[in-house]
């Protein structure tokens, strides 16, 4: 029923037997738990795949809404849904690739790929904010041009009103309203503030998300290339009437 932020679960008077304690006042032990075993990386994985499927809903949102307001021909919303489909599949990309890059630990389990997937959990505290400003960006006033209640949808005074001035070509009131409704729900109500937060601190804060990332990438590859590079020539190779004019 919760996420692991939303509960705080108190043991104000509980005996626990201490064959069933596996760590007690050992931080390094505690680290291990998560670190030498595959929990991190399995749990994460799960989270990224929750976190594409989230994106991938309010990319059809924002898609549904460009096509409502009749905006899905104009260069600058062709962009903006350019732009979100491109970060819905970074993220999805680097689910996949974390599964093509599973390789057996010693234990034989099989752990994710953690370059890729950390990789994209870093960018996590950027992608979901700028995510919700493009659906804003579409919806515009849309999500405050709705009804207060469902009465004015129904009732015998307004609905005829509602029917005339809040349908959308091809589309009923009824249609559009339960439309944009979900989009502020979406970007803009209490619960789409909280899932904001969710997503940029659920795995701690961004600089230690981005340490992860840091952590598990090969750096040293690239770094023995440029090296490679960098050896691969000096002054004493280059003929000595230049090497005058360099030092003239």
């Amino acid at each position: 029923r919760y996420d692991e932020t939303d509960a705080l679960l108190v043991f104000d008077d509980v005996f626990i037997p201490w064959e069933n304690v596996f760590v007690y006042k050992d931080v390094p032990g505690l680290r291990k738990q998560f670190f030498d075993t595959a929990a991190h990386v399995l749990g994460n994985w799960q989270a990224q795949i929750r976190f594409a499927t989230k994106l991938r809903f309010l990319a059809g949102i924002a898609r549904k809404i460009a096509a409502v307001n009749g905006v899905d021909k104009f260069p600058g919303v062709v962009e903006k849904l350019g732009e979100l489909a491109s970060l819905v599949s970074v993220v999805e990309s680097g689910v996949l690739a974390a599964e093509h890059t599973a390789m057996p630990d010693e234990q034989g389990l099989w752990r994710p790929g953690a370059a890729a997937l950390y990789g994209a959990m870093g960018l996590q505290s950027e992608i979901h904010p700028r995510v919700i400003e493009i659906v804003r960006d579409l919806a515009g006033g849309g999500v405050l041009q709705v009804p207060s209640s469902v009465h004015e949808l129904v009732g015998e005074r307004t609905r005829e009103d509602m029917d005339r001035y809040v349908s959308s070509p091809g589309l009923s009131a009824v249609e559009r309203v339960k439309l944009f409704k979900l989009a502020w729900d979406a970007i803009g109500s209490e619960f789409a503030g909280r899932h904001q937060q969710y997503e940029l601190f659920y795995a701690g804060a961004p600089f230690v998300v981005k340490g992860y990332a840091f952590r598990n990438f090969d750096y040293d590859t690239p770094t023995r290339a440029v090296e490679q590079f960098l050896a691969s020539y000096d002054l004493s190779e280059m003929p000595s009437a230049e090497l005058g004019q360099v030092t003239a």
